[in-house]
């Protein structure tokens, strides 16, 4: 085994990149996988470590569990070529390593409160068969502080061994969106801290053979860990701003979208789009990560909590929007067959962690609405095992349907014209457009009502 420790960042990754140093990557979800595809790439011996059986069975096999681009190709190369392959026993990986590259989720309960609980237990693990000499490096996103509250402590707890001294603890946190993570991974800048300069230098000595990004050093841990949750932060306050003020448009008869463009073209604004609310595994989380942590130190963080709860709220204010159009033409919720288009959690990506169509369809079964469910990105038999009616094309899920919900800007919903679809709809149509896909001038055309989040121009 080697002491990472002991060599210098550039025989580190010499030695990485000639598959000497073995490299273990423990979870392998959306992030995870790629990131023990890419080391693999880069010259590594990898070993991936997950609980679920299947995954691992199926890695082992040769094949992806993940509709990401160009992952499966990876998977089968690198498992052919002996650089890859994969465990569930966390403790037989990280034994047989020189590197543990911590890629597992952090979550929130239902009380939203951080879980950090399966982070513990991956250390627990890994503390099991680490050595001396061993780098572990966290890249999960969490308040600032759990780093070395939780995975320092459980690490040094279990094997005896010294952060710092007897093993390197090094954080960077993964900046990479599914369907595009490959790409993401190898070209975004990584922001990275160690517990100290050697497990810093040895962070950004490993890192630096699957990104082309700029390796950003910062202080310490809990700045970078700040840094990962500012940064999303960002981006759900954001569009909890572009939501309000979609709100107000529809009020006040003002085309949000028009509005917003304008807006943008002063370079300092920066408004975002509205929609039907924010979905995957980071926006809908990771704010109740720094609430929990601000309110340990006595700080109430409302503009964060706030933007939370408005977009929380969106899917709620869509089915207004969706009664509204049906009272237009003399029709109620209860009875009505709704389509909702796109079940995914964003546009061209097969996943639904957080979506906040799941919330919309059920707001409409509560409300009585005959809800059938179409999205590409799945077939027919996998939203039928979700628990939704569907129907296998397209065509047929929107049948005389009273009412489409766009929900997602898939790009197969770019492709139908709005008179098409209108057609194959029932008695006075309506259509509610989450996306922005549809030219309300196009809707005045056809014969549906027509609303749209944030498009205060309504039709009829």
């Amino acid at each position: 085994m080697v002491n990472t420790l002991e060599l210098s960042p550039e025989d580190l990754k010499r030695q990485l990149t000639k598959g000497t140093v073995t490299v273990s990557v423990v979870g392998l979800g959306w992030m995870g996988l790629p990131t023990a595809c890419l080391l693999a790439e880069a010259g590594a011996k990898v070993i991936g470590a997950d609980i679920n059986p299947r995954i691992v069975e199926r890695l082992n096999e040769g094949n992806s569990h993940l509709d990401e681009p160009s992952l499966e190709r990876l998977v089968k190369r690198h498992m052919k070529t002996g650089k890859l392959k994969a465990t569930t026993s966390v403790e037989e990986a990280s034994s047989q390593s020189d590197i543990i590259i911590i890629v597992v989720p952090t979550l929130i309960d239902q009380s939203k409160k951080p879980d950090y609980s399966a982070v513990e237990n991956v250390c627990k693990g890994i503390s099991k068969g680490m050595h001396a000499g061993s780098l572990v490096i966290f890249t999960g996103t969490c308040g600032p502080g759990v780093t070395e509250r939780i995975v320092k402590s459980v690490l040094e707890k279990h094997s005896g061994l010294r952060a710092g001294e007897d093993f390197g603890l090094g954080y960077s946190p993964i900046r990479a969106m599914g369907g595009r993570a490959l790409t993401d991974l190898q070209n975004y800048s990584r922001v990275t801290a160690g517990i100290n300069r050697k497990s810093l230098d040895a962070t950004c000595a490993v890192l630096s053979t699957i990104t082309k990004g700029e390796l950003i050093r910062v202080r310490d841990v809990r700045t970078a860990e700040a840094t990962k949750l500012f940064e999303t932060i960002y981006r759900d306050v954001n569009i909890g701003l572009a939501n309000e003020f979609a709100g107000f448009c529809e009020a006040a008869g003002i085309d949000y979208m028009e509005a917003m463009a304008a807006a943008n073209s002063q370079p300092y604004s920066h408004l975002h789009i509205p929609g039907v609310g924010v979905g995957g595994h980071c926006l809908p989380v990771y704010p109740y990560m720094l609430v929990e942590e601000a309110r340990s130190h006595g700080v109430k963080l409302k503009i964060v909590k706030t933007s939370r709860s408005t977009n929380e709220d969106m899917p709620k204010h869509v089915v207004g929007l969706t009664a509204n159009g049906l009272r237009s033409v003399g029709k109620a919720l209860r009875r009505v067959r709704v389509t909702v288009l796109g079940i995914s959690y964003r546009p061209n990506v097969k996943e639904i962690r957080y979506s906040p169509s799941i919330e919309l369809i059920s707001l409409l079964k509560r409300r009585g609405a005959r809800v059938t469910v179409y999205d590409p990105k799945f077939s027919y038999d996998e939203i039928g095992k979700l628990g939704y009616h569907s129907e296998p094309t397209l065509r047929k899920a929107v049948e005389k349907a009273d009412c489409v919900i766009i929900a997602v800007a898939h790009d197969e919903f770019r492709r139908f014209d709005v008179r098409d679809l209108t057609a194959l709809m029932g008695r006075s149509p309506v259509i509610v457009d989450c996306t922005h896909l549809i030219d309300s001038a196009h809707a005045e055309k056809s014969r549906a009502v027509y609303r749209g989040v944030g498009r205060g121009l309504w039709t009829k």
